[in-house]
């Protein structure tokens, strides 16, 4: 019975840890800055795809070229949040104010949906056919983590 409890009482604490890290490398890597997180993923792109030095220069000019254009955007986040926890502490939640609000960040980022969507095609027509399937190949895994 004893080491019944203390195998359940390992097992516990192992879970309890893989959770707690879990969560900190997740608030670890979702509240860097945009700059850091964009710079943490050309890394880990350029490790896993074995970037040439030519290749890594284009990512660095595309990470660059998004992170400007979306700059009004992440500097708008803010007021929305504010305006956003304004609406929700109000005595009753207004659905036109707060779809107007969902809608006005919608819209400028539907508006950077084209420079994004080229950009992606920018560096997948970069890459070699290794590199492409060693792509996909990480994204289904990572696919199934969420599963």
């Amino acid at each position: 019975m004893t080491k019944k409890v203390i195998s359940l009482t390992i097992i516990a604490g192992i879970a309890a840890a893989g959770i707690l890290a879990a969560g900190c490398a997740k608030k670890h890597f979702l509240c860097k800055t945009p700059e850091k997180r964009a710079e943490f993923i050309v890394k880990k792109l350029t490790r896993t795809l074995d970037l040439t030095e030519e290749q890594v220069e284009k990512l660095n000019k595309i990470k660059d070229e998004i992170l400007a254009a979306t700059k009004n955007i992440r500097n708008e986040r803010k007021a929305f949040r504010n305006e956003a926890l304004v609406l929700v502490k109000s005595e009753k939640l207004d659905r036109n104010a707060f779809n107007n609000l969902i809608s006005r960040r919608e819209q400028a980022w539907n508006e950077l949906k084209p420079l994004i969507i080229d950009k992606l095609i920018e560096f997948h027509s970069m890459l070699t056919p290794e590199q492409k399937n060693k792509l996909a190949e990480k994204m289904e895994k990572f696919h199934h983590y969420c599963d």
